[in-house]
Formats: structure tokens, sequence, C-alpha cells
């Protein structure tokens, strides 16, 4: 396991990337090199609400919007246009879709370059949608949503069509707590372990540790390769200047997604208890008082307290 932490070397992508922007600064010297010719960007409609994914064949069509917490089905996206994949291929992916679409690339005849990211869960739309409710904004009146970037941790940020901007921090706001409130969430999300994205070529993750939360304010970005392939690939990016990184003990990337990980295998541990919680978060006389009577912060105590009960029982408080 090569464990490193690093930022890109182009100021304006790492701002106003995610954290760090290694990912993009990959994604851009591997077209600029000629190692691929296709990827996938994501453009936002204001009509819809949703990140649109698009195919592209350069760098310059590339857009940086950061982590994208709504539900996109990128896999059947692949599937029905990859008549229009051409050469080598690369893109970011969850845990959840980056053996199908390695697997649905290289069918097609072409190599596939799998950057993942970590994942402590994915949101559906309705998520965003009782946000702009809590905010007392109407959905009409928006104009981009950009959940993560222009800075670190960041937090999302909100335009609208009058001018206005909306911001609420990434950690400790209302958006912090719908997106930890597990509401928002597919049941394979309760079920899913693979925090670490075990099966992608490199793997990228927020340096959740105290030094770093700290101190940084413009973002790095810790990352793990797992194949030959990303190794010499993020090495080369380095050497040829366009990003900086430096080694990190792979212990210090567990630690960064400690919580996450404790989490998800105590979950994996308690598979009945998990699939009765699951049928409690989506039964509709729950949700109606939840998220219509406004009990959404009662309910997210309740969560916590069952999430610690459940690392206790599991013995992973103490992992």
């Amino acid at each position: 396991m090569n464990a490193y932490i690093g930022y890109s070397t182009d100021k304006d992508i790492r701002f106003q990337a995610t954290s760090g922007g290694i990912g993009t600064s990959l994604i851009k010297w591997l077209f600029e090199k000629g190692y691929v010719q296709t990827s996938i960007s994501f453009s936002f409609n204001s009509s819809t609400l949703k990140y649109d994914p698009k195919l592209i064949y350069r760098y310059e069509d590339y857009e940086i919007s950061g982590s994208i917490y709504q539900e996109i089905d990128i896999i059947n996206f692949i599937k029905n246009n990859t008549h229009k994949i051409k050469g080598s291929f690369v893109c970011f992916s969850l845990p959840c879709q980056t053996r199908a679409i390695r697997t649905i690339v290289e069918r097609n005849g072409h190599s596939a370059f799998i950057i993942g990211l970590t994942c402590s869960s994915q949101l559906t739309l309705e998520g965003t949608k009782f946000l702009l409710k809590k905010i007392r904004l109407k959905e009409d009146e928006v104009k981009l949503i950009k959940y993560r970037g222009d800075g670190w941790p960041s937090g999302i940020r909100i335009d609208t069509r009058s001018g206005n901007h909306i911001f609420l921090e990434n950690n400790s706001s209302i958006w912090t707590s719908i997106f930890h409130s597990r509401l928002f969430v597919r049941k394979k999300c309760l079920m899913c372990s693979n925090t670490l994205n075990l099966h992608c070529d490199i793997v990228l993750a927020d340096p959740w540790l105290q030094e770093y939360k700290s101190s940084e304010t413009i973002g790095q970005t810790m990352c793990v390769c797992y194949t030959n392939k990303a190794y010499s690939a993020l090495n080369d990016c380095f050497n040829d200047g366009y990003i900086h990184m430096s080694p990190i003990g792979y212990d210090k990337v567990l630690e960064s997604q400690k919580s996450t990980i404790n989490r998800k295998e105590s979950y994996a541990v308690s598979c009945n208890i998990i699939n009765t919680y699951y049928n409690i978060l989506q039964n509709k006389i729950y949700r109606f008082f939840v998220l219509r009577l406004n009990y959404f912060s009662l309910h997210c105590k309740l969560k916590q307290r069952f999430e610690y009960w459940l690392l206790k029982r599991t013995g992973q408080m103490s992992k």
C-alpha cells in the first residue's frame, strides 16, 4: 500500500476541488500526456436540481464540481454510452460503482483507470430538497448547488437566481445533520463496508486528522495506490510538476476514516438490526413525523444514541 498526502500545484484546481485537487490534476495529466481519451464531467441542471453526467474528450471540457452528494446513476449512463467512449477511459467512482464501471468499459474494449473516492454514504436528491425546505428556499429559485470545494473543509454553497449566495458549513450545520441523518440513503449504503474503495486503481480521501482539521483551509488529498499503473501515474504526475505529495503511513489513512470504518463494521455484523433500522427510517408514518412535523432534531439525537449503542455492542468503540 503506497499512501501519500498532497495537493495540486495549480492553485485554482486546489481551491475549487473537494480536498487538495490531486484527482482533478491526475485527470488533467492523463489527458495531456495522451494516456486517456475519454472521461466524465458533470454539469448542474437547475431545472431538476441534479448533476448531469457527460462524456468529455479533452481536459478543457472538464468542470470541477467537487463532491456531489446526490445519487447519480453513473453505471447506466456508461452502459448506455459505451459506443461513444474513445480510447482509454478515466473517471471518479464510489465503492459501489467501481467494479461495474471497470467491467462495462473493459468488456467494450477500452482500458479503464478508476479514481476511487472514500465514501461514508450517498444521499438521494430528497436530502437536498429537504435542505431547501429547512432554509425556506424554493426549488425554482436555485441557480447552482455546489456541495464541496472552494477551500477545505468548506461546505454546501447555493447560488440563487436573484444573485444571493447561501453557505452552510460541511461541519456543524443543518446540512451536516441532514447528511448524517441516514434518512436519505439507499439500503445498500447501510450494507456496505467498503469505505476505502478497494477495487479502484487509486483511492482519494479527506485528511480527517486533528493536525489537518486544526490548520488546513485550502485542502490536501490523502491517496492510496492499489495498482502498479496508479503508482506509476501518480509518481509521473508528481515528477511532471502537476502535484505536490509526500509519503504518509497507510495507518494514517485508516485513522482519518476511522469513524466511518467502525460504524460500517458495526452495521456489517448486525444485519438483522440494520434491516429493522432501515425499515423504521423508511416508514411513512415515521418520516411524516420527522420530516413534516419538525421532529428532525429528535430523530438525529435518537440516531446518534442508536449508533453509539451499536458501536459498543459490536466492540467497534474500542478500535
